[in-house]
C-alpha cells in the first residue's frame, strides 16, 4: 500500500472576497475573515468540516434590526430588545409578542424572480416553554408551523416566487395562540436551502463562494492515485454540484471531474484528454441531502473507479489517463460556481489506484 496522506490541512487553500458568519469551537457564531477557511463546528462546538459554499445574497434589508419600518407590523404586534445572549454571544436578540392568529411582522420583497425557488430563514427560540409559530412563506399564502423551546434554532422554508405578494411572515396563524419569541437575523436568499448567515443593512448584503484548492506538490502522483471525501451534504439543492476537479490549464482540456446532478439524482464523473471527452459516466443515484456520505475516486492510466456505501463502479478500461494534472479544486466548478454548499469533513490520498477491495472498504461508513 503506498502512503497515505492527508493533505486537507497542509495544502488546501481557500479564496473569498468577503467574511463569512459561522460557528466556531464555542458554539457561536463566529465571523471569519476574508480568505479564512470556514470551519463549521454545531451547537456543542463539535467540528462539522470546512463549510464550502457559493456566493449568495440576503434580500432582506436591515435584516436584524426588526425595529426599522421595512419590518412591517401587524396591529397588537410588539417588539423590543432582549438581553437573552443571541447566536453569535451578542445581546442582540430581539423579542417579539403575538398576539394570536395571523397578525404579525413580515419585509415586503418586491425584487425576486417570479416562479424560482427562495429559501427564508431565521433564528427562533421562545422566551419561556414552548411556542408554537407560523412561517408565511414567499408568497403570503402558505402556511409552515414551527415548534420552539427555549433553544436557539435556525428553522427555514423553501418556496417559489409569485408575481403577487411576496413577504416572508411570522406570526401564529395556524395555532391562533399569542406567544412571546425571540428572533435573530432573517434571511432570503436563492436557492431550496439556507446558506451561512449574511446580516444585511440598508441594502441587500452579498456573501462571497469559497474557492477552495488544493496545491498538488511533490505528495501528488500523476497518472494513478484515490481520494477519500468525508462529505456532508446540504439540507438542500438544486443542479450541479461538484465534489473534485484535476485539471491542466482549463476545464476545456485534460481534466478529471466527480459531480452530482440533484435533478438527475445522479453521481456522475466526467474525463477528457487532448481536449476530448473520454468518459461522461453516471455512477450512483440517491445521495441524500444533509447526510454524511464517503465517497471514494480512484484512477490509473486506463481505468476510473468511483466508490460508495462498499460498492465499486468502474468505467471502461482502455484509454490512457493526462499527467499533466496542475490544480485540483474541491467543491465547486473551478472555483466560481456549482457549490457543494456543504461541509468537507475529511480528505485522504494515497499516491496510486488501491485495489477493489480496498475501495470498498474504505468507502463504507
Amino acid at each position: 500500500m503506498g502512503l497515505r496522506y492527508q493533505p486537507l490541512g497542509a495544502c488546501v487553500k481557500l479564496s473569498r472576497a468577503s467574511t463569512k458568519l459561522i460557528r466556531g469551537g464555542n458554539g457561536l457564531l463566529q465571523s471569519h475573515a476574508i480568505d479564512q477557511p470556514g470551519y463549521d463546528h454545531d451547537e456543542l462546538g463539535r467540528n462539522r468540516g470546512l463549510l464550502i459554499e457559493g456566493p449568495a445574497t440576503n434580500e432582506f434589508r436591515y435584516s436584524n434590526a426588526f425595529d426599522n419600518a421595512l419590518w412591517e407590523k401587524n396591529a397588537g404586534v410588539a417588539i423590543s430588545s432582549s438581553l437573552v445572549v443571541a447566536p453569535d454571544g451578542s445581546q442582540t436578540a430581539t423579542q417579539l409578542d403575538l398576539p394570536g392568529g395571523a397578525d404579525g411582522i413580515y419585509q415586503n420583497v418586491g425584487n425576486l424572480d417570479v416562479g424560482a425557488v427562495y429559501c427564508f430563514s431565521i433564528w427562533m427560540r421562545s422566551v419561556s416553554g414552548v411556542a408554537d409559530i407560523t412561517l408565511g412563506g414567499i408568497n403570503g399564502t402558505s402556511t409552515h408551523a414551527v415548534s420552539l423551546d427555549e433553544n436557539w434554532k435556525r428553522v427555514s422554508i423553501a418556496e417559489v416566487a409569485s408575481g403577487t405578494t411576496r413577504y416572508p411572515k411570522i406570526s401564529t396563524a395556524i395555532s391562533a395562540l399569542p406567544a412571546s419569541i425571540l428572533i435573530w437575523n432573517a434571511q432570503l436568499e436563492s436557492g431550496a436551502a439556507p446558506t451561512s448567515d449574511i446580516i444585511s443593512g440598508g441594502i441587500p448584503a452579498t456573501r462571497a463562494g469559497d474557492d477552495v484548492t488544493l496545491d498538488p506538490g511533490d505528495w501528488f502522483a500523476q497518472g494513478a492515485g484515490t481520494f477519500v471525501f468525508d462529505l456532508e451534504t446540504a439540507s438542500g439543492w438544486q443542479g450541479i454540484w461538484r465534489i473534485l476537479q484535476l485539471y491542466s490549464t482549463s476545464l476545456d482540456e485534460d481534466h478529471l471531474d466527480l459531480g452530482y446532478d440533484s435533478d438527475a439524482d445522479q453521481l456522475r464523473i466526467s474525463l477528457r484528454r487532448d481536449g476530448t471527452p473520454i468518459i461522461t459516466q453516471s455512477f450512483y443515484g440517491t445521495l441524500m441531502p444533509a447526510t454524511c456520505h464517503r465517497i471514494v475516486l480512484a484512477w490509473e492510466d486506463d481505468g476510473v473507479a468511483v466508490g460508495l456505501g462498499g460498492v465499486v463502479l468502474k468505467s471502461p478500461s482502455g484509454f490512457a489517463m493526462p499527467r499533466n494534472f496542475s490544480k485540483i479544486v474541491l467543491g465547486a466548478y473551478d472555483g466560481v460556481d456549482k457549490h457543494l454548499n456543504g461541509h468537507l469533513r475529511n480528505l485522504a490520498y494515497w499516491p496510486e489506484r488501491l485495489s477493489d477491495a480496498r475501495l470498498s472498504a474504505l468507502c463504507t461508513v
